[in-house]
């Protein structure tokens, strides 16, 4: 939902770092109460917050010619793809044949939502390389993150730690941008919300990746996108139609499928 209030602000750039340094002044006093990670989680930590950035900005950039409800969706099913490829081999993870079938309908819901947001309209190709540069570089920061989570021991301190990283990295790319700083304090209440809904959101996540495996974490987690949409037809009367109820329905199947398996 963030994601979403990052777009509609007309300024996701600026919105998008003020999310990221309202995060990691909430990381920051946490770090008072965490075990105290392996000295290897710097490496995993500078990985991991260049390959988010560099997807953080590849999707604002296909914001610009892109909607929000095609390009969100779309990257999120790419990252679970690549993730469930991926973390086989890396992670060594072991998903049943019902997870992996939850975890296929997460993806299908994803890509019902991104198309039916699509209605026909025509988007530059660059708007899809920037969605699938997005995609594959989350993917690259999950797995990171994940396998960093696990060596290092202490998941709430790599959560903090990777939300002032994150925030550092972002401020330096931003840091030329014409009136950052007055940018995000006309902004200053959508970026608090998001802020702290987001680091709530992250540090429930890494909690989740050192107990599961990685794959169905990230495919559960993503069905955010999803209800986001039952979110928009109850409160914002956004239009029904049955492409939506598709994916909705295939989200909420899929949700015990993972659990279970």
């Amino acid at each position: 939902m963030w994601n979403a209030a990052v777009k509609g602000s007309g300024k996701p750039a600026e919105v998008m770092t003020g999310q990221m340094i309202m995060a990691a002044l909430l990381g920051l006093p946490l770090l008072v109460f965490v075990q105290a990670p392996d000295p290897s989680i710097v490496l995993w930590l500078a990985a991991s917050s260049v390959a988010n950035i560099i997807s953080l900005k590849s999707m604002l950039k296909a914001y610009v010619h892109g909607d929000f409800g095609l390009v969100y969706p779309m990257t999120r099913a790419i990252i679970i793809m690549v993730v469930t490829s991926l973390s086989a081999v890396i992670a060594h993870d072991v998903l049943t044949a019902g997870a992996m079938v939850g975890i296929a309908m997460i993806v299908v819901s994803l890509i019902t939502i991104a198309l039916n947001a699509r209605s026909g309209k025509h988007f530059p190709l660059s708007v899809l390389l920037w969605t699938g540069v997005a995609g594959v570089t989350g993917a690259c920061s999950v797995l990171l993150d994940a396998n960093g989570i696990r060596q290092t021991g202490s998941p709430f301190a790599y959560g903090c730690l990777a939300a002032i990283t994150n925030a550092s990295v972002m401020v330096w790319y931003q840091r030329k941008t014409p009136l950052l700083w007055h940018t995000m304090r006309l902004h200053k209440g959508t970026i608090l919300i998001a802020g702290v809904l987001s680091m709530a959101s992250y540090l429930l996540i890494v909690w989740v990746f050192s107990k599961a495996p990685i794959a169905g974490a990230a495919a559960l987690r993503d069905t955010s996108a999803v209800f986001a949409v039952i979110i928009a037809m109850v409160f914002l009367k956004e239009k029904i139609n049955p492409t939506k109820l598709i994916a909705i329905c295939l989200a909420i199947l899929a949700i015990p499928l993972i659990r279970l398996g």
